[in-house]
């Protein structure tokens, strides 16, 4: 686990790592780190003129700072699909696809101290980007990150929800009434209606069927023009939830 922290800058934040030799700074520089290592967390210091302060970094830092593969899944969902599935401490939680990790680095944190994410990316190139990210994570111990495809073959994993970000989930619904505990939860996130469709055909044994569309409006804060932002994300994903009371 790298040594990262928050860097602020004249109030605005950069993600650093201290165990680097070089802090480089887009727009701004390159010094040694062992200067900001010497720094008090939270105690204003002078760097180039500018006033700058270290800060324990949160999880909305790890998330504007992840390598961009796959589209990632956004916070307004991410905080959706925790809150619907009810992901907390010590938690069991199985994903496919990891994409780019954005989900995954948000339940991990969910889970802490001794949960378990168990993540499958089957796409080397995803694969190599989730493990990436997951460096900036302070809880990427609790993830185990597969290199494989999630099918109706790979050996149940006794848990507490699944979540599946791939075009054919209802191809896994036996595997996730097998694995799954009793009154645990599977959620399924796909961009079209088409795909709802599909998997709402399989959910025989499944009760608590739920279908979710976040959106999600921000405003721009100029003093003089206090309106809706121009640019706002609208349709991302539908997600499926479905809860298990039978086997």
């Amino acid at each position: 686990m790298a040594d990262w922290c928050l860097l602020v800058i004249d109030n605005k934040s950069y993600l650093v790592n201290l165990d680097l030799k070089i802090i480089s700074i887009k727009n701004f520089g390159n010094f040694p780190s062992e200067f900001l290592k010497k720094q008090k967390m939270g105690i204003d210091f002078d760097l180039f003129g500018k006033n700058s302060k270290l800060l324990p970094y949160t999880l909305s830092d790890i998330q504007k700072n992840l390598q961009r593969g796959p589209q990632i899944i956004s916070p307004k969902d991410i905080a959706w699909i925790i809150y619907n599935l009810d992901v907390k401490s010590n938690d069991v939680v199985v994903e496919a696809g990891s994409g780019s990790g954005a989900l995954t680095t948000a339940l991990a944190q969910s889970i802490f101290p001794n949960g378990k994410i168990v993540t499958f990316e089957k796409n080397e190139k995803h694969y190599q980007i989730v493990k990436k990210n997951l460096e900036l994570s302070p809880f990427s111990d609790l993830v185990e990150l597969r290199n494989e495809e999630l099918t109706n073959q790979t050996e149940l994993i006794s848990c507490n929800s699944i979540i599946l970000d791939l075009p054919d989930p209802q191809n896994l619904i036996i595997w996730a009434e097998k694995s799954l505990e009793l009154g645990g939860k599977i959620l399924c996130y796909v961009p079209t209606i088409n795909q709802v469709e599909k998997l709402l055909s399989s959910l025989h044994k499944w009760s608590e069927i739920e279908i979710s569309e976040i959106m999600h409006r921000t405003w721009q804060t100029k003093s003089d023009a206090i309106r809706p932002d121009t640019n706002i994300l609208g349709h991302t994903g539908f997600m499926v939830s479905a809860r298990l009371f039978n086997k």
